[in-house]
């Protein structure tokens, strides 16, 4: 037993250079893909709440295409499909964008679920003592609905910092990836997954203690 500790012990250490490497690849994915589709969604929002069915379905079909089918076949599409039509993107940028892209299609339901959720009689109200519609979104919906969002927002922003693990399967030299390269010339699978799930652990550990952080300045402020 103590060998193997010790074996471990000396695998690790020549491997940790390379799965730092790897894991600040992760971290520049999660750091480029989250504005984008915190951003995206935002512009799903409007013809998704449209009232005209013209672009209100359109929206609806690009949304329901997104969340329904998975996110690796859309990088393929993305990486493979790309190519044909003239563009040359590496692959840091096709797995941004799959990423992004199927994200931002999940944020345009939550923040349209959050300002749902605000009871219409807040409108009502609002509209009642003399405020325009956009100054009823902006002061009384937007602070109600920005409460009900943080939590579900937290938690797609790890989902996605999660999912840059499939950027791996277009070559991305990510954190997965760096692990998968590292077992091929170790043999050692389980040690290694285990050092790839730490520093996962750790990235998706500091997004929910920032999101819940956020969460309560908010709260304290509304």
């Amino acid at each position: 037993m103590t060998d193997y500790f010790a074996q471990t012990a000396v695998l690790m250490a020549g491997l940790w250079p390379k799965l730092v490497a790897g894991f600040l690849i992760t971290l520049e994915l999660t750091a480029a893909a989250t504005p984008l589709a915190l951003l995206f969604g935002l512009l799903l929002l409007a013809p998704r709440m449209d009232r005209r069915a013209y672009i209100r379905a359109p929206a609806i079909g690009f949304i329901e295409l997104m969340r329904n089918t998975p996110l690796l076949v859309q990088i393929y599409l993305v990486y493979f499909g790309l190519p044909l039509l003239g563009f040359y993107p590496s692959e840091f940028v096709c797995g941004v964008a799959g990423i992004s892209l199927q994200h931002g299609a999940f944020l345009a339901e939550t923040y349209r679920g959050a300002i749902e959720s605000v009871d219409r009689g807040q409108w009502d109200a609002a509209n009642a003592i003399g405020m325009n519609e956009h100054k009823t979104f902006r002061h009384v919906i937007l602070p109600q609905a920005l409460m009900k969002i943080l939590g579900p927002l937290g938690n797609q922003v790890i989902v996605l910092a999660k999912d840059t693990s499939l950027v791996s399967a277009i070559g991305m030299m990510d954190l997965t990836m760096t692990g998968k390269m590292a077992i091929e010339r170790s043999a050692a699978s389980a040690e290694v997954f285990v050092a790839v799930a730490f520093f996962y652990l750790l990235l998706t550990t500091a997004l929910g203690g920032t999101a819940r952080a956020v969460e309560h300045r908010v709260a304290g402020r509304y």
